[in-house]
Parts: structure tokens; sequence; C-alpha cells
């Protein structure tokens, strides 16, 4: 896993920056999270994801992805 900053996800995207924050703020893309202080990143495997998307390409299975088959969503009482 490993985490990437702005400049690295503009480049990998060939997208400017400015572009990524308003998709962002429309929701069309990832969020970043904060790594601490004024510092934010996003993890490269959601970028991946989100240019396979794009291509309309599946994303292979991960080896190192922790298995989630056993996991129950939770239900929100109402």
């Amino acid at each position: 896993m490993r985490a990437i900053n702005i400049k690295q996800v503009a480049a990998k995207v060939s997208l400017g920056q400015s572009t990524i924050y308003r998709m962002i703020a429309k929701g069309e893309f990832p969020k970043p999270f904060s790594l601490g202080g004024n510092r934010t990143a996003w993890l490269e495997e959601d970028i991946d994801d989100w240019l396979a998307d794009k291509a309309g390409k599946p994303r292979p299975a991960r080896s190192d992805a922790p298995d989630r088959s056993n996991i129950t969503p939770l239900t929100v009482a109402s």
C-alpha cells in the first residue's frame, strides 16, 4: 500500500491539480485522506481503481487485499 501526494496523482492521471480538486468537489474523483498537519494523500490503489473504471476495465484481485467475504454489512435501524 502506497500513499501518493497531489503532484503524483496529477502526473498519474494526466490532469491538473485544480481539475482534480474540482472533480473531488463534484464527487467524481476519490477524496484524499489526512496524513496529519496540512498533508493529504491518496492510496495509489484507489487511483488505479478510478483509472481502471474510467477505462472500462476491471481491476484484477489484489493478492494483498484482505478477504472480506465473511463480513456482514451493517444494517441501520429506522
